[in-house]
């Protein structure tokens, strides 16, 4: 099998093709041609690479923020960067490796990610305007799934390794029913490499075209919705592995059929000099007008509240809705800037 492009595919554990192998086009958001160039390919594509959103120390200075978050957390978690051994205990949902819960959509690391200038560019060139609202949704890892010490090297790659995710949950953040055109770009900051030895995002390209194809067979009055694997958007198209570097903000239209998946390759082992490290780390980040809100007072106060009791929210910030499990308690005692405060409010000033 190969796409369009003659690269060889593969079939994915519920049989959908798969190119991990085609490194997709960057565009640079320092050059307005390549970021209007990129913002296109969004539009015709339903998924774009925007790279140079953040530079390598503000990289540096959100992973050694997430890890400050991880190390913080309460008992039973005992996480200690470098230390394979305390990552057992692990926060969040493991088939997804998606962290929402204990407070990470409004951590220091998530703030300290959404107030890079740089973000906002992005989102303000794709809607047209400076008023928007940030989302405060959570962070996305990956354990190093090939060196779990709980599990001899043989059975690395069986269904029992619960450090590795489950890829395939092909689906789509929007409804078709009640939200059938453009109404929300999706965003991840990548903190490391993506590639298929680390697995990551995955997108079926120009499924955004197609998708009033899912009318028939949306059956709730929710956003997600999972995709049947019979479906002919996955039967027809391919998926596409969205590689990227530390930096790079990926972007997703919401009616864009995606999913996350673990690595396709075993990843090489460290040599005795490197400290183990997670496979990913990225940040998930969404900004949406604040024109789009039906009831802008109402979900302000929403939002102040969530920011005050560091509750995280789903990536559509002119819609309220608390994701994750257990919730921290006691009261955020971050201090906002100013610039930081008008993402939560939707102003620009």
């Amino acid at each position: 099998m190969a796409n369009g492009n003659g690269v060889s595919m593969e079939l994915d554990r519920v049989g959908v093709k798969i190119d991990y192998r085609t490194r997709p086009q960057r565009f640079s958001c320092q050059d307005p041609e390549a970021l209007a160039t990129g913002l296109r390919h969004l539009e015709q594509h339903g998924y774009t690479v925007i790279s140079d959103v953040l530079d390598e120390t503000e990289v540096n200075t959100a992973k050694n923020l997430i890890w400050q978050h991880l190390e913080g957390l309460k008992p039973p978690y005992k996480i200690k960067r470098g230390q394979l051994h305390t990552w057992n205990q692990w926060p969040g949902k493991h088939e997804a490796g998606i962290v929402e819960d204990f407070g990470s959509g409004n951590s220091q690391a998530q703030w300290f990610i959404r107030s890079v200038p740089a973000v906002k560019n992005v989102f303000a060139e794709i809607w047209h305007t400076r008023e928007l609202l940030c989302s405060m949704d959570g962070i996305g890892l990956f354990r190093p799934w090939h060196l779990n010490p709980q599990l001899p090297q043989r059975g690395l790659q069986n269904e029992n390794n619960s450090w590795k995710t489950v890829g395939a949950n092909w689906h789509v953040d929007q409804s078709p029913v009640t939200k059938p055109n453009r109404v929300c770009v999706q965003g991840i900051i990548n903190l490391l490499p993506a590639d298929e030895t680390t697995g990551g995002l995955m997108v079926i390209p120009g499924s955004h075209n197609r998708f009033h194809e899912l009318l028939s067979g949306w059956r709730k009055s929710g956003n997600n919705c999972k995709v049947p694997v019979y479906h002919e958007i996955l039967q027809e198209g391919y998926g596409l592995l969205v590689q990227a570097d530390p930096g790079d903000l990926l972007l997703w239209d919401s009616r864009t059929v995606h999913c996350n998946t673990p690595s396709f390759v075993t990843p090489p082992p460290p040599n005795n000099l490197e400290t183990p490290s997670l496979l990913r780390m990225v940040s998930y980040i969404c900004m949406t007008p604040l024109a789009f809100a039906e009831n802008p007072d109402e979900l302000i106060a929403a939002r102040l509240h969530a920011f005050r009791y560091r509750l995280t929210t789903s990536h559509w910030p002119h819609e309220f809705q608390i994701m994750g499990g257990e919730v921290s308690r006691g009261e955020n005692n971050i201090q906002l800037t100013d610039y930081q405060r008008n993402l939560i409010l939707g102003i620009d000033q």
